[in-house]
């Protein structure tokens, strides 16, 4: 199947002014519209289910600065090229979401493109290859994680929640080759720690995101020593971890969409990755001629982050916690995340 054939643009509304008045469209301005390609999350990925969020930022992008986007969602094997081609399937702006399909569309980007190209949720410890005057945009994800843990460090020190114990522990799962990783943990142990009053966090690396067996391990040790909420990086291992919260009756926060339906009543909450926030941010920014080259890091500023609803567990959750975590998420930027 082509890439053209992908293009969600198509199979959508032919001009999306006529679903969302959210603002002037251009739609049917003459000349031709800004035009953006945006790449999705794959098929089977741990973050598959952030592209109806990222779907959302294109229809926003193009109701309220009346440009053209086009939803692509990656294959094995993809050849970005054409994106960058200079002709007339080329591009204004090219925006890749997440790491494996950041790393194919830098890959396939020439030296020179005149589209300027941005990558979002993306890091790396090394430099990559097409980088050069590329935007490389890092989610702060700490941000989010301490509110997480902020709550879990309250929550696991009182008994406001039927599944939550006598022992103030809560744990922390991710995996090494995410580069996220260091950020994940520093936040979340942080926010446990102002929440709690003390350190009470305990902290599972796994190799790789894949390592299900292992993460099933170290949930059941946790749980064996009384911890009663577990946050989880993204990843594959995310379904086990949610099986043994099932089996032991303890609670777990994941991350990226809102993922309560997976368990409505052991996920107490999800850190949800603000795509459609940070397409919209980025497309903007490209119009105006203000997108910076290099990297960078986007957080509570753009909304790149938030935390989703406590669905079934909020009946347990104060209004003075929820209050708490409203203000920290407005004054996150004073948290020292050293």
């Amino acid at each position: 199947m082509g890439m053209c054939s992908r293009r969600l643009a198509a199979t959508a509304l032919a001009c999306t002014c006529l679903l969302l008045p959210l603002a002037a469209c251009s739609c049917s301005d003459a000349g031709s519209p800004f035009s953006v390609a945006l790449i999705g999350f794959g098929e089977g990925t741990a973050g598959e289910e952030r592209n109806n969020l990222a779907e959302y930022g294109k229809r926003r992008a193009e109701a309220e600065l009346g440009v053209d986007v086009d939803f692509i969602l990656p294959a094995a094997g993809e050849d970005y090229g054409d994106l960058f081609s200079g002709g007339e399937d080329s591009y204004d702006l090219v925006i890749s979401l997440g790491r494996e399909s950041s790393l194919d569309m830098l890959s396939a980007r020439p030296a020179g493109s005149e589209a300027a190209a941005c990558a979002l949720d993306f890091e790396s410890p090394q430099t990559v290859k097409g980088e050069d005057g590329a935007s490389l945009v890092r989610y702060r994800v700490e941000e989010g994680s301490y509110v997480c843990g902020y709550l879990a460090g309250w929550l696991t020190g009182r008994s406001d929640h039927p599944l939550t114990n006598t022992v103030p522990l809560v744990a922390f799962i991710g995996a090494k080759d995410d580069p996220l990783l260091i950020y994940y943990n520093v936040g979340f142990g942080k926010g446990v720690e102002a929440g709690l009053g003390k350190e009470g966090t305990y902290s599972y690396h796994l190799e790789k995101a894949g390592d299900s067996a292992q993460a099933r391990a170290y949930a059941e040790e946790a749980v064996e020593d009384g911890i009663d909420i577990i946050f989880c990086t993204p990843g594959l291992f995310n379904d086990e971890v949610i099986e043994v919260a099932e089996e032991k009756d303890v609670l777990v926060i994941l991350v990226g969409a809102d993922r309560s339906s997976e368990s409505p009543d052991h996920v107490l909450t999800s850190l949800v990755l603000r795509d459609d926030n940070t397409v919209f941010a980025a497309v903007a920014a490209a119009v105006d001629g203000e997108m910076a080259p290099g990297r960078q890091a986007w957080g509570e500023e753009v909304g790149a982050w938030s935390i989703a609803p406590f669905h079934g567990s909020d009946p347990y959750i104060r209004k003075e916690i929820k209050e708490k975590l409203r203000d920290l998420e407005q004054n996150i930027s004073e948290v020292d995340f050293s």
